[in-house]
């Protein structure tokens, strides 16, 4: 009924020595596979479904970033996707603040402070109200626990 993703932003960590892992893989193959993974998430859902893939810009070798979020957009829209929404995720702080001045003064280049939370739609759009009749109007405010 709902697809949910945070997968590897490429190879920014490294999550295991697998060779296999996407987070091992160079670029070409990363995106790859990455495309196959998400292209098969839409036989397997639903019509009429929210598919949500959380990512971020990544940076290659040369400092430039690797395109990330907009080939996301394209995986999804090949696959049979509408973009629905875009909401940005802000991460806390930590140490960015420290950190922004080193990037700034070696590179001119800022930290990223937000990733992306992608909204896709598989279905009719205009069924959306009938799909999921309710929402914030049919939450009673009243009730809330203090």
């Amino acid at each position: 009924d709902f697809f949910f993703t945070c997968p590897p932003y490429a190879d920014m960590e490294k999550y295991s020595d697998l060779e296999e892992d996407l987070s091992n893989m160079d670029h070409d193959e990363f995106f790859e596979i990455y495309r196959k993974c998400l292209t098969n998430t839409y036989s397997k859902l639903k019509d009429n479904r929210f598919a949500v893939v959380v990512v971020s810009e990544v940076r290659g070798p040369d400092g430039n970033f690797i395109s990330l979020v907009p080939k996301t957009v394209g995986i999804m829209l090949r696959a049979g996707y509408k973009y629905y929404n875009e909401m940005i995720l802000l991460n806390q702080v930590g140490t960015l603040a420290m950190r922004a001045g080193q990037y700034m003064k070696k590179s001119r280049k800022i930290g990223r402070l937000h990733q992306n939370v992608l909204v896709f739609y598989k279905g009719d759009l205009a069924l959306i109200k009938e799909e999921f009749e309710g929402g914030l109007d049919s939450f009673d405010w009243t009730n809330k626990q203090k």
